[in-house]
């Protein structure tokens, strides 16, 4: 299995340039998914994706969402406050906040996952600032199976209750087991996400004068979670067969750009030009992938990422965490009952502490523009 994931700022083309990866990846033979978040591919297909799965070539499919797709994990949420006698409309506001208001179509990228049709799957993600608060929804999945779900052994009192309320309990044990279903799925997505042998996610940039910082933001966060990001394609540059004196001021903010981006990564830039226009269809998409990828399999790993470690110096216990391009200041710590919280540009992510460590607390860290060191005496 290979999971390919694209994001950028809306107008970058990330539509566009899933669409063309997984065109090129189907040419190969691989049965490829090509999957959304939104609702840019069809346009780049050209194609009427209304049917759940709209088949586009010998091994391409194509998923599309859509308002009023079916949401298991909205419908679970109604379903909660009910029984616990909640306002039913609470769930349509939470299904808004961000990173869970894409959680039911994750639920669908999951079961396709499951089914086993596909050996690689490209996922259009949400425009940049929403998927960025994917990972944290993945990961509080993944914390609330352990918090919420976690064995509990049986009351002496249960029988009793089931016996005089057995309706009542027999509701309650539905929507437990299904919250439990659903999360545990969940959970098994944000370990392929962060798997560097399964994912990596290739960021869209436009030439635009925010490009590096956006990237540097993104890469952080990324990091922060755990995300391999093994590319970085800047795209719609002005193509050389433009000679015209008019543009040279734009030529020349380019380069600047594209030095800014290089500089803002460890990951390879791939660059593409800007076209009359947009590419639709599969031949114009294969084309626009030889020229992004060139000599590169589209499916394969472009580079490769550091993961976080946890290790022990002498009595001392260290949990390196890479962050790249954040600044001390926007880094913030704090001791949790079952971990290290660390915070970054608005985002959290617990690190639990293996048993071992019982009470201790964290001593000192440090950050030295790419790793972050928490020593833990």
């Amino acid at each position: 299995m290979r999971i390919i994931l694209f994001s950028g700022r809306g107008g970058s083309g990330v539509s566009t340039l899933s669409a063309a990866t997984a065109v090129a990846v189907s040419t190969s033979g691989k049965p490829t998914l090509a999957f959304s978040l939104g609702s840019g591919l069809v346009h780049a297909f050209g194609v009427d994706a209304t049917a759940p799965i709209t088949k586009v070539g010998d091994n391409l499919d194509v998923v599309q969402g859509a308002s009023g797709d079916e949401d298991e994990f909205g419908e679970w949420l109604a379903d909660l406050l009910e029984f616990r006698s909640m306002d039913p409309e609470l769930a349509d506001d939470l299904a808004v906040l961000p990173g869970i208001n894409h959680v039911g179509r994750l639920l669908q990228l999951e079961a396709l996952i499951a089914s086993g049709r596909y050996s690689v799957i490209v996922l259009d993600a949400a425009p940049l600032e929403m998927f960025l608060d994917l990972p944290g929804a993945l990961e509080s999945a993944a914390r609330w199976l352990n918090r919420v779900f976690s064995s509990r052994p049986q009351s002496v009192f249960e029988p009793l209750v089931r016996a005089f309320a057995s309706e009542f309990a027999s509701t309650g044990e539905d929507v437990f087991e299904t919250g439990r279903e659903l999360l545990t799925r969940l959970a098994g997505l944000r370990d392929l996400m962060i798997d560097h042998e399964t994912t990596s996610v290739r960021l869209v940039v436009a030439p635009e004068g925010r490009a590096p910082e956006a990237l540097r933001e993104a890469s952080g966060v990324l990091s922060l979670f755990g995300y391999l990001k093994d590319a970085v394609v800047v795209s719609r540059l002005l193509p050389d067969a433009v000679k015209d004196e008019f543009f040279t001021a734009t030529r020349k903010r380019e380069a600047e750009l594209l030095e800014g981006v290089r500089a803002s990564t460890a990951a390879p830039v791939l660059t593409c030009d800007l076209r009359p226009v947009p590419p639709h269809g599969q031949e114009a998409l294969l084309d626009l992938a030889r020229e992004v990828y060139g000599d590169h399999d589209p499916a394969g790993f472009l580079s490769s990422g550091e993961t976080h470690e946890f290790s022990r110096t002498g009595g001392n216990f260290v949990l390196e965490v890479v962050v790249p391009f954040a600044s001390r200041e926007e880094l913030k710590l704090e001791q949790a009952d079952d971990g290290i919280v660390i915070h970054l540009n608005g985002r959290r992510r617990l690190f639990a502490l293996p048993d071992e460590i019982g009470m201790r607390e964290a001593s000192t860290w440090s950050h030295d523009g790419r790793v972050l060191r928490v020593t833990i005496e």
